[in-house]
């Protein structure tokens, strides 16, 4: 009983993720936060490929990650669970004049390429859809090849109950396909537990989003919108000193929410 459960469960995330994702899959090409960032470039700058590698962008989105990376070794596979984002992606990189990718739908939970097939497996903003991270990273220590290198850059929380369970109400108020943004610690120990060595976890960082935009990418019907405006208006100070909650007027202007990237090796 309690295996269906979970199983049941995890079904309904992912129809919930193809939903939310499949009807806002342009909007992530767009975006700002997605499209740009100094952390789409600190990802390349950490991974430290040579140029012949053959990197798997897990939960691609808008194609953004794999893009970059495209750039700098000889092969990108984009992967996704959401059909209209791979098609927004492809024709997203091919504007770019990008070529030699290679498009793949799937759950991260289960990879389907052989054991030993890449050099670098990364995933950017998207790991706190996973409803299984630590399968997640089991396959993916199985899909990397010996010294390979897996980049998780993800919302991430503080090692703080109040500000973790804050942001995470946040975030699945606006998005209710967000599962949980994890502690660095979390991830570091699902990363340890599939013999991975963590090499590298950089310090919480800020990403500041317009609270109209941030909203409408989601679709968030007024009402839902609303009434997350006035939960975060009656914060406690803490907390909105914290996320950087700019308020004008009991109105919500733009927030943040803290990220992190990690950097993993391969000691097979």
């Amino acid at each position: 009983m309690e295996d269906t459960t979970i199983n049941n469960s995890q079904k309904l995330t992912t129809q919930q993720v193809q939903t939310q994702f499949g009807q806002s899959a342009h909007k992530y090409v767009t975006s700002t936060v997605h499209a740009q960032g100094s952390d789409l470039l600190r990802m390349v700058e950490l991974a430290q490929l040579p140029g012949m590698e053959c990197v798997l962008d897990v939960a691609t989105g808008g194609g953004h990650t794999a893009r970059a990376f495209a750039h700098q070794v000889s092969q990108v596979v984009a992967y996704d669970i959401t059909f209209e984002m791979l098609d927004a992606a492809r024709s997203f990189v091919y504007q770019q004049q990008v070529t030699d990718m290679h498009f793949c739908s799937g759950d991260a939970a289960y990879l389907p390429f052989q054991d030993n097939s890449f050099d670098c497996v990364t995933t950017r903003i998207a790991a706190h859809h996973f409803a299984n991270p630590e399968p997640f990273v089991k396959e993916v220590a199985r899909v990397l090849r010996p010294q390979g290198i897996l980049l998780i850059n993800d919302n991430m929380v503080p090692d703080d109950q109040e500000l973790d369970m804050c942001m995470n109400r946040f975030e699945q108020w606006r998005d209710p396909s967000h599962i949980r943004a994890y502690t660095t610690k979390e991830w570091q120990q699902w990363i340890e537990g599939a013999e991975l060595q963590v090499t590298q976890i950089e310090p919480l960082a800020y990403k500041h989003h317009d609270f109209m935009e941030w909203t409408a990418r989601m679709h968030m019907p007024e009402g839902e919108r609303c009434q997350l405006e006035d939960w975060l208006v009656q914060l406690p100070q803490h907390c909105k000193t914290f996320f950087n909650i700019e308020i004008e007027r009991n109105r919500i202007l733009s927030l943040s929410n803290t990220y992190s990237i990690i950097v993993a090796q391969s000691m097979k």
